[in-house]
C-alpha cells in the first residue's frame, strides 16, 4: 500500500538519464535532473589532472588516466555526445544535488593512493552533494581533510551491511550505499543503520516491486536507470 511508506525517499538517476543519453553526458545530467530528486555521476582523473565524467576508465580503447582532456573532449560517446567535465556539471545545474562517486580502484588506471584528486574533487561538493567511493580509504583520507563535506561509503553485493556500518561510523561519513541485493533480504538492515545515525542510498534499484519495498522501509534514496518510473511509484 503506497500509504505504508514511512518517509519520502529521495530518487536518484544513475550516470546521468542513462536510458536515453550516453553514460554521464552532460545532456544526460541535465534532462535527469528535470525528473530525479539528485543526479548520480562518476568522476575520472585525465594526464592533466582535469576531473572527467566516466563510468569505464576509457572512452572504448582511450584510457582517460593517458590523455589530457584536448584529447578526449571531442571523443564521439553516442549521437553526438561528447565527454564533459564535473565543472561543467556545477554551472549548468547549480541546484541540483549530486551523488559524485569517485573512481578509484588499486587494480586500474590513474590510481591515486594519497587521494589527492579525491580532495579535489570533493572541495567543489556543495552542501546538497554527497561524495562516495567504493575504495573506502579515499573516503577517509576525504573526510579527514574536508570534514564538512557529506562522504558516503559504497558497498558491491559482495560485501555487507555491517561493515560498511561500522566503517562509517568509524570514518565519520555520513552515507552508506550497499547494492539493493545487500538488504532485499533483511530489510531491518535499513532501519538498524538509520537508527546508527546514517542515511542510507541502495543502486541500482530498477524493479517496481523492490523499489516499493525498499521505499516502504524509509531509505533515504534509491539509484535507479528509470527515475520517472521509480518517482511514480510515490504517487
Amino acid at each position: 500500500m503506497k500509504d505504508q511508506i514511512t518517509r519520502k525517499t529521495q530518487i536518484g538517476s544513475h550516470r546521468g538519464l542513462s536510458t536515453a543519453y550516453p553514460d554521464n553526458t552532460l545532456g544526460g545530467i541535465v534532462a535527469a535532473s528535470l525528473v530525479a530528486d539528485f543526479v548520480e555521476l562518476d568522476v575520472r582523473r585525465t594526464a592533466d589532472g582535469e576531473m572527467v565524467l566516466s563510468h569505464d576508465p576509457a572512452f572504448g580503447d582511450v584510457v582517460i588516466n593517458d590523455h589530457i582532456w584536448d584529447e578526449l573532449r571531442d571523443i564521439d560517446l553516442g549521437s553526438g555526445h561528447h565527454p564533459a567535465l564535473f565543472g561543467q556539471v556545477l554551472e549548468a545545474l547549480p541546484d541540483t544535488p549530486l551523488d559524485i562517486e569517485i573512481k578509484n580502484f588499486p587494480d586500474q588506471p590513474g590510481f591515486d593512493p594519497v587521494g589527492e584528486f579525491a580532495i579535489e574533487v570533493a572541495g567543489l561538493a556543495r552542501p546538497l552533494d554527497v561524495v562516495t567511493s567504493f575504495f573506502w580509504p579515499t573516503m577517509d583520507i576525504v573526510k579527514a581533510a574536508l570534514p564538512d563535506i557529506r562522504t558516503g561509503l559504497l558497498v558491491f553485493q559482495g560485501g555487507t551491511v555491517a561493515d560498511v556500518v561500522a566503517a562509517a561510523l568509524e570514518g565519520g561519513h555520513e552515507v552508506v550505499a550497499p547494492h539493493f541485493g545487500l538488504v532485499i533480504d533483511d530489510l531491518d538492515l535499513i532501519t538498524r543503520a538509520q537508527e546508527a545515525g546514517l542515511e542510507v542510498i541502495s543502486w541500482t534499484v530498477n524493479d517496481p516491486d523492490i523499489a516499493r519495498a525498499l521505499m516502504e522501509t524509509g531509505i533515504d534514496g534509491l539509484i535507479t536507470d528509470h527515475p520517472e518510473r521509480m518517482k511514480q511509484e510515490q504517487q
